[in-house]
């Protein structure tokens, strides 16, 4: 499981955004340094769920990683 935590954060420092599944589930953590209508400026990571879109904010990577090493116990791919 470390090792599926260690890429989702590497891939995700990258390229601002990874996709990944948890137990054939689809979530997306992303960097949002600005977005909306009307360009809300953020400094947040945002875990997202696919289906439903619905999201959680972070402040910092490493909280949304400890987030998903401690709620999410199914990763088996990261995208």
């Amino acid at each position: 499981m470390n090792q599926k935590l260690k890429a989702i954060k590497q891939t995700a420092q990258h390229k601002t955004w990874v996709s990944f599944l948890n137990n054939n589930h689809p979530y997306s953590l992303l960097h949002w340094s600005i977005g909306g209508a009307e360009s809300v400026q953020k400094d947040v990571w945002l875990l997202q769920d696919e289906m439903t879109f619905k999201a959680q904010e972070f402040t910092t990577i490493d909280l949304a990683i400890d987030w998903i090493g401690e709620n999410m116990d199914g990763i088996t791919d990261v995208l």
